[in-house]
């Protein structure tokens, strides 16, 4: 990504961890999240979301095992308490607890002198405890360039702290945006490419809005996709808010013609993940905020370039 620090690291304090135990935690588990986590193993991560019955999404993430009967499960912080009061609801007679793991500092590290040598050719998601840290391996990951989440209290050492949002722009630019409490019940997880980078386990049983999205997926009437923009933007100025619009470009009459997901700015760049209309590519041209807002370099969204 353009103007990245060779090697840096950015704390993650809108990271929460959910802690979920019990000797049915992982069946449990599993019946809730798109991704299976019965057959995880102790090396190994994978990307989750849990959605409405609607299947419109409540929140995405990273989930892993933690010993025989307990799983982590790593969402956006303003939408913890809330899956944690609603996951509570289905535990019924299960043997299960769910409460907020506030243990481990979550760290965005990247770079070849950051990341420990045995992650950088890692598949993604692949897990590891080296120098007294936790690390699963981002999906970003690149040989030339690694990328991990880290866990652990203290700071890590070989790179310099970020000084605005570059783990996030990172994130953003490798296609892996996540829910917050603005986006919530807004996008399908087509929306964000889940069931075509393994958010999705198509083969697993049940999960809330399990059937909407299957259908969807089966039938090919997915109409909306996640691209990725960028476009000059002052560091003074903040980022869009999840679900702000886009506006076609010049049309002053025009209406909303897609949403943001997420954004981030990081050295005088704003970075966006957007829902569009496929219909609309590539023909529109995407503002930002209004319809002679600035306007995004868009790149084509998953399956149509």
């Amino acid at each position: 990504m353009e103007g990245l620090a060779t090697n840096g690291f950015q704390p993650l304090p809108g990271c929460a961890l959910l802690r979920i135990q019990g000797p049915d935690a992982p069946s449990f588990l599993h019946g809730q999240l798109t991704h299976g986590v019965t057959a995880l193993g102790d090396g190994q991560a994978a990307p989750a979301a849990y959605c409405m019955p609607q299947g419109r999404l409540l929140a995405n993430g990273v989930v892993w095992r933690m010993g025989n009967d307990g799983l982590v499960w790593m969402v956006s912080r303003d939408v913890a308490e809330g899956l944690i009061k609603r996951l509570r609801m289905f535990v019924l007679r299960a043997r299960v607890t769910i409460g907020l793991d506030e243990a481990p500092r979550v760290w965005g590290v990247w770079g070849a002198g950051a990341v420990p040598a045995p992650l950088h050719r890692a598949p993604a998601w692949s897990r590891a405890s080296i120098g007294g840290a936790d690390w699963i391996v981002a999906p970003m990951s690149r040989e030339d360039r690694p990328a991990a989440w880290r866990f652990a209290d203290a700071a890590p050492t070989g790179a310099d702290a970020a000084e605005d949002d570059a783990w996030t722009a990172l994130r953003l630019a490798g296609g892996w945006p996540w829910i917050q409490a603005a986006s919530q019940d807004l996008f399908l997880p087509a929306s964000l490419d889940m069931d075509l980078n393994g958010t999705i386990d198509f083969a697993k049983g049940c999960y809330p809005g399990q059937e909407v999205i299957a259908r969807s997926h089966y039938r090919g009437t997915v109409k909306r996709r996640m691209a990725y923009g960028t476009v000059a933007w002052s560091q003074d100025t903040p980022a869009p808010s999840p679900a702000s619009d886009l506006y076609p470009a010049g049309d002053q009459a025009g209406r909303p013609t897609g949403r943001v997901i997420e954004s981030a700015v990081h050295r005088g760049l704003l970075h966006v993940t957007a829902e569009i209309t496929l219909a609309d590519w590539p023909a529109m041209r995407y503002a930002v905020g209004a319809p002679d807002g600035p306007v995004l370099d868009l790149r084509a969204p998953s399956g149509t370039a």
